[in-house]
């Protein structure tokens, strides 16, 4: 234990610790505690959070100095600590008669091979302000262990923003993230088109979190990016006039997917990047007799429900004008929620746009649905009908 305490004071020390989590308490009311890494008046402190069997959460800030042991004296009422630094990590297994098993991963040369074989837009070799302070970077610009995901994530969907570069305008780019979250896409796209191909861009985020759309604003700020706009509110009320040339969403949850697809229609974006999550709504009106024997299956009806939700979305845009694409996100050992729907406004002849309206009405009469995006693109849809 004095060894890992010594390794978890240099990490401290040193910016490279991630998080901590103390988790099967022995006895008591705490259920499990987190430590983490977070700046209160500009200094940084170790920022303790103790969850209670009750549901209660319990607030402390800890001064770096002191952490390491105040987070491993802690450790002796739980079966497992699982220390996450980005120069190690390392997993402690106690039983309750104070036997002590430590296992410790000295970094993931692995992983970091893996990644430095892609073929990014950003590199994992360069250390990017904006990544730091999102935490998938520690201060030297090496990736974090747990955040190796995140950052292919965010290159994969840089390298799908490279594609539809030729669908936007030549500059004064119009980009909107609705229901942002905490807009790790956001920051990754202001800097590929500022930073890397020397465009003016301007983007929004909006989310109706205060706290995450204050954290994230104070963030651009630090960082300059003076053209993000953090906007908290309504995504129907809450939009600039002008309309948008790209428009972002990543995991809006179930029907939140079809208000943003259904405001990015109205205003006439240009391109459209989408992955969709959560895709609740279906389920519970999906009714056909010829499927009974799928829909009486509670899990293999939920999966039809996805299906279907996506796809109808799909078709639902085409009869909007615009060309549409599915393709892999992620892949699919990151996350599950992989799919992205890409789509670019182009000319489809009228009778083409009815026809496929038309056929999308028929499904949801033959299936007993009625999603949201089609509600609030009646009217928008109204010259076809």
């Amino acid at each position: 234990m004095q060894k890992l305490k010594e390794k978890l004071n240099n990490s401290i020390r040193n910016g490279d610790f991630v998080k901590t989590v103390l988790s099967g308490a022995f006895d008591g009311d705490v259920k499990k505690t987190v430590y983490s890494v977070r700046e209160k008046k500009n200094v940084p402190y170790v920022f303790e959070e103790k969850f209670t069997k009750d549901g209660k959460a319990f607030h402390a800030y800890i001064e770096c100095e002191n952490a390491a042991d105040h987070i491993l004296s802690s450790s002796f009422g739980f079966k497992q600590t699982d220390v996450n630094c980005s120069d190690f990590s390392a997993v402690v297994l106690r039983s309750k008669k104070g036997a002590v098993h430590i296992k410790y991963i000295e970094g993931n040369k692995e992983k970091d091979i893996k990644t430095e074989d892609k073929n990014y837009i950003l590199s994992p070799a360069q250390k990017y302000d904006f990544l730091v302070y999102l935490q998938i970077q520690d201060k030297n610009g090496r990736i974090y262990d747990k955040r190796q995901s995140k950052f292919r994530q965010i290159n994969r969907f840089l390298q799908i923003v490279s594609d539809v570069v030729p669908a936007l305008p030549g500059d004064g780019i119009s980009v909107w993230d609705l229901c942002c979250g905490k807009s790790y896409l956001s920051f990754a796209v202001y800097y590929y088109f500022r930073f890397i191909l020397n465009k003016d861009v301007t983007v929004y985020c909006v989310d109706r979190k205060p706290d995450v759309i204050s954290e994230c604003s104070d963030i651009a700020k630090k960082l300059g990016f003076d053209k993000m706009i953090f906007i908290c509110g309504d995504i129907f009320k809450s939009l600039p006039e002008r309309s948008a040339d790209l428009v972002l969403s990543l995991h809006a949850c179930d029907i939140a997917t079809d208000m943003v697809l259904a405001e990015a229609v109205k205003r006439g974006a240009k391109v459209i990047l989408s992955s969709p999550c959560c895709q609740h709504e279906l389920s519970t009106q999906i009714k056909n007799e010829e499927l009974s024997f799928v829909l009486r299956e509670p899990i293999l009806k939920q999966k039809l429900s996805v299906v279907f939700t996506d796809a109808l979305r799909c078709k639902l845009l085409h009869a909007g004008g615009y060309k549409v694409t599915t393709l892999e996100f992620v892949d699919p050992d990151d996350t599950p929620k992989n799919l992205m729907i890409r789509a670019e406004k182009t000319y489809i002849p009228k009778n083409i746009r009815e026809n496929e309206l038309k056929g999308y009405d028929e499904i949801c009469r033959a299936f007993n649905l009625q999603p949201t995006m089609r509600k609030l693109l009646d009217g928008y849809f109204s010259d076809l009908l």
